[in-house]
């Protein structure tokens, strides 16, 4: 099998120094990431958003757009998640959702950037997200890091980020010094 990489852009603060390394060939972004960094495929998990970008910022015709099957629209497609390399795959927020679109995609590894969990609930598009009235919603739980074990488990996953939080099993952690594209 070929190695298939992607680089999936959470909203993390710590993204916005990385979003001028160079370009690779599958990335995928979460929310607004198109403000800041050319991806491939972008990943919404809330309504509002698809709703900010239909009418606030428009479609790039070269990008795919990914939704919860809720949420899907001409525009805003859909998988099938409930096959991935057999990964519990419970939705939980555009991040995970991307991810998950890695798997469908057949990625053997994945880098992630902005991956800001137990560091903080900011986001660099918090002023976007009007409809919470100043809530951040808690980015890391016990879910999620079950759910980034899972997906190590299958396939490499890296997280470039300087500073390395608590024991993740199967998973990388690449300072972003020692990180090369």
């Amino acid at each position: 099998m070929d190695n298939k990489i992607a680089y999936i852009w959470f909203n993390g603060p710590s993204a916005v120094p990385l979003h001028n390394i160079p370009q690779h060939d599958l990335e995928i972004g979460c929310n607004f990431i198109l403000k800041h960094r050319r991806v491939n495929h972008v990943c919404a998990y809330d309504q509002q958003v698809i709703d900010q970008i239909k009418k606030k910022i428009g479609f790039d015709p070269d990008v795919q757009y990914w939704t919860r099957r809720n949420y899907a629209t001409d525009k805003f497609k859909t998988f099938d998640v409930s096959n991935l390399k057999k990964i519990n795959t419970l939705g939980f927020d555009s991040g995970t959702l991307a991810i998950n679109l890695a798997l469908y995609l057949d990625c053997t590894a994945i880098y992630l950037f902005g991956f800001d969990w137990h560091l903080t609930n900011e986001s660099i598009y918090d002023k976007k997200y009007v409809w919470r009235n100043g809530m951040k919603p808690i980015k890391f739980t016990a879910q999620k890091k079950d759910f980034l074990e899972q997906v190590g488990e299958k396939i490499q996953l890296n997280i470039v980020h300087d500073q390395v939080r608590e024991k993740y099993a199967n998973v990388n952690w690449i300072p972003t010094k020692d990180f090369t594209p």
